[in-house]
């Protein structure tokens, strides 16, 4: 029988590399076992570090200010090597704890920032996660960071709301949140935190949200603020009273953010109800040509102050390299009277034409309709081949979905889309031939096997060339589906319903059905209580409603793998429709 090998026996590689799979729990106590252990597992310890607390960050500052160059000669490791390889720092200042800590006083920001400033002073190689939890805007420590620097803080995350709508903090009054620039200016200035990527406000909750946190987010009206200090300025029928374009308004001094360099840093940005932004700072921070966040990949925007209006232009100005966009709106008309196309601009044919290249796309408005999926051309060709959609009797009802040819619809889109594609190939290749013809100027020249006309030969190259590279281009777009990290993904809830009353929701869901492949798309109608997941050439899965409502979707595991019957072109009749 082999004699047992105790831990502090064990190779050095071997005992390492399981130290490395532990939690900083677990290691804590395992290097509290012994002398030996501790000195040789000591940089696991301090490689990535949770702080919970502002007393705890103090103490950890004194414990990194008193570490020595070198260590005792019989260390393995001297104090300096182990900061050396301390990677991250995951540090929350939670106001309600450090409070109860201090008299009822939160924590200075200027000592937040001094303590981070030591630490990072030795340890080169950090990365901080910052969360301030139980905050008010107007309040210290928040309302001092303009003041202060948090060098190395990569990732800024405010939780400055309230689980309950009468909760106050340790006795202090509670205050009305208003839009203003002076909440911003420290986020976006690029001073205050000059190695931010990641930002995430949210003003819903006060510290970290549950695992499966709904978005179906619930509103009052209490004297005009919602249960979250959520300002709301009175609205008519989806427009500000008297002010039909707000980034026009002229703004006050107090009102315009300044500097918005850090925006150029940015990777990610989450704003979750904030009462601080509405329409005109929002144009100055993302639609700014000056500090254009080119390197922004995701972006969401959750239950803002905004209108229908900005966010068109939103989408108008957007990052050029944005990957991931959730963008959900207020239910704003508790009496629902249907989409109103002269008071508002129609979002669903812009979000279609915008998400042609995103990875994650997330949608939420008090309507929704058909032209999510279904552009101009594909609309007008069912009404060319009789095709009649508007069997709904109000606002999407189910009622009348029985009527509705499925087969006929998918048949009549997948004509006209392959009908697009080869027209959009066929002047692809006119072009070409039209420019190498130009080229060559139309000479003609002699060869081995007779006389050859110049412009003829390069004509022909010009089209072998074109249609190899919109074969390529549609390859390239199949395997960027196919071989994404993470699968793409698009989520659609209406409050109400449809934007057209006639039309019913089953045939948003045939069109989510005739989607490429490879995307995932969950589809949800509050009004009706239906919900139902979607992948091309697979039976598409009903949903609970809270199922598809919860922030973090996991994919329902498909026990049903059967697909449609397609059609290739050559199966294809002509089609009846000339004019597209």
């Amino acid at each position: 029988m082999s004699k047992a090998t105790s831990f502090d026996g064990l190779p050095s590689e071997i005992a390492y590399h399981i130290c490395t799979l532990l939690q900083q729990q677990e290691v804590s106590a395992l290097l509290a076992t012994s002398n030996a252990i501790y000195q040789l597992f000591r940089p696991i310890f301090y490689r990535h570090l949770n702080v919970s607390s502002f007393t705890s960050l103090t103490l950890l500052s004194r414990t990194f200010t008193r570490a020595t160059y070198m260590g005792k000669s019989d260390h393995n490791w001297s104090t300096q090597e182990c900061l050396d390889q301390t990677k991250t720092l995951d540090l929350t200042i939670d106001q309600t704890k450090d409070s109860a800590r201090n008299n009822g006083q939160p924590p200075a920001t200027i000592l937040v920032a001094r303590s981070i400033q030591s630490i990072v002073r030795r340890c080169p190689n950090l990365a901080i996660t910052l969360r301030f939890a139980h905050c008010q805007c107007d309040h210290t420590p928040i309302s001092g960071l303009d003041n202060e620097n948090f060098p190395r803080v990569t990732k800024l995350v405010l939780y400055v709301g309230r689980h309950d709508p009468v909760e106050t903090l340790q006795g202090r009054p509670r205050t009305m949140c208003t839009p203003n620039a002076k909440f911003w200016r420290p986020l976006v200035n690029g001073t205050s935190f000059p190695d931010c990527l990641n930002l995430e406000i949210r003003h819903y909750w006060a510290t970290n949200p549950p695992t499966h946190a709904s978005l179906d987010l619930q509103k009052r009206y209490p004297n005009a603020q919602t249960n979250y200090g959520n300002y709301r300025m009175p609205r008519q029928r989806g427009i500000l009273r008297g002010r039909r374009d707000l980034v026009d308004i002229p703004l006050r001094a107090d009102q315009v953010v300044g500097l918005t360099g850090g925006l150029k840093r940015f990777e990610s940005i989450m704003l979750e109800c904030p009462p601080e932004l509405n329409s005109p700072l929002l144009m100055q921070l993302l639609g700014n040509p000056n500090s254009v966040a080119v390197n922004l990949v995701k972006l969401e925007l959750r239950f803002c102050n905004l209108d229908y209006g900005i966010i068109s232009k939103l989408l108008y100005h957007a990052p050029p390299n944005l990957q991931h966009l959730v963008l959900l709106c207020w239910d704003d008309d508790r009496d629902f009277h249907g989409y109103d196309a002269v008071e508002c601009p129609h979002l669903c044919p812009l979000i279609r034409d915008f998400s042609k290249k995103l990875v994650h796309l997330e949608f939420a408005a008090s309507t929704v309709c058909h032209e999510l999926f279904f552009d101009d051309l594909e609309i007008r060709s069912l009404r060319q081949n009789g095709i009649t959609t508007n069997f709904g009797t109000g606002a999407g009802a189910i009622t009348g979905h029985e009527n509705l040819d499925a087969h006929a619809i998918r048949e009549s889109v997948r004509a006209c889309r392959r009908q697009k594609r080869s027209k959009y190939r066929t002047g692809r290749i006119k072009e070409a031939i039209t420019t190498a013809k130009a080229q060559s100027g139309g000479t003609t020249t002699s060869s081995l096997f007779g006389g050859g006309t110049s412009a003829n030969i390069s004509a022909a190259r010009a089209q072998r060339e074109a249609e190899a590279l919109l074969d390529e281009e549609e390859e390239k777009r199949t395997r960027l589906i196919e071989g994404s990290k993470t699968p793409w993904f698009r989520r659609i809830i209406t409050w109400h319903g449809l934007c057209h009353p006639n039309d019913t929701w089953e045939e948003v869901q045939l069109a989510a059905d005739m989607e490429e492949m490879g995307i995932e798309w969950v589809v949800a109608n509050k009004g009706l209580g239906v919900a139902s997941q979607h992948s091309s050439g697979k039976l598409p899965i009903l949903l609970e409603i809270s199922r598809a409502f919860e922030e973090k979707y996991d994919f329902e595991p498909r026990q049903f793998s059967g697909t449609e019957a397609s059609c290739d072109e050559s199966d294809l009749e002509p089609d009846p429709f000339d004019e597209l």
